[in-house]
């Protein structure tokens, strides 16, 4: 299923982390989360010039890489703890693949700590979404 709001997508079988508009999606597959940036990042940052990822091992809500665009230069966020096994080299090669395709251009695949820290900043489920993404598109409007 997804979530249509403003024209940005967000399928319902992922969970986002919603710490300081971090943005992030969050999916399991198998014993590792598969992690991106969302449709509303996209759309913000505009056309992705340079992605980066600096860690292996994170704690949640460490900075674990960066990247760019014309619009700004922005932080890379772990909505969870654990330990980085795979990158996306196809993604940090071409960041202009998460412009096109968010949702299957996954940026860092993670083997999570047992622990549930930074929990509280993860959401799923249509309504939870739909009145974040609500809030953040009008916290942006008056910020432009």
């Amino acid at each position: 299923m997804l979530l249509e709001v403003k024209g940005m997508k967000f399928p319902l079988d992922r969970k986002y982390y919603t710490k300081e508009g971090a943005h992030i999606w969050l999916k399991p597959e198998g014993d590792l989360i598969k992690i991106g940036m969302d449709a509303f990042a996209a759309e913000m940052a505009g056309s992705l010039n340079f992605l980066n990822v600096s860690k292996s091992r994170v704690k949640s809500g460490e900075v674990i890489g960066s990247f760019e665009s014309a619009k700004f230069v922005s932080r890379f966020y772990s909505p969870i703890s654990g330990e980085i096994i795979s990158i996306n080299d196809q993604v940090l090669n071409n960041p202009r693949k998460i412009n096109d395709d968010p949702y299957n251009s996954w940026i860092v695949a993670m083997k999570p700590d047992n622990n549930e820290d930074g929990s509280e900043y993860i959401i799923e489920g249509k309504d939870e979404i739909f009145n974040w993404i609500s809030e953040e598109i009008k916290r942006m409007e008056v910020d432009i």
